[in-house]
């Protein structure tokens, strides 16, 4: 099983969020060119949770799937509730 990190940053626009997966040895390089640089024309981005998890892989492709209709199109960029979505990766075993 793969170990890694899925994580949540908010945007400059309310209610879209970004949700994305990263191996726990890059998560600092990636939040800092995330943080500077912005995802898919969407700057402002802002960390707000991160969670460690085994077979991160299979979890990030079923929040895909929960949440596959509030998902910009080809994007990593959902509109939705960011507290909803850390309760939902809160109740994962993670650290």
């Amino acid at each position: 099983m793969a170990i890694g990190i899925i994580y949540i940053m908010s945007t400059v626009v309310p209610g879209l969020i970004k949700i994305g997966k990263t191996g726990i040895d890059n998560f600092e390089r990636r939040m800092y060119n995330l943080e500077r640089h912005g995802y898919n024309n969407v700057v402002g981005l802002k960390r707000e949770f991160a969670i460690e998890l085994d077979d991160y892989d299979e979890k990030e492709k079923l929040l895909d799937d929960i949440f596959s209709k509030s998902r910009v199109l080809n994007s990593e960029l959902f509109a939705l509730d960011l507290d909803l979505v850390i309760q939902l990766l809160s109740s994962f075993e993670g650290r």
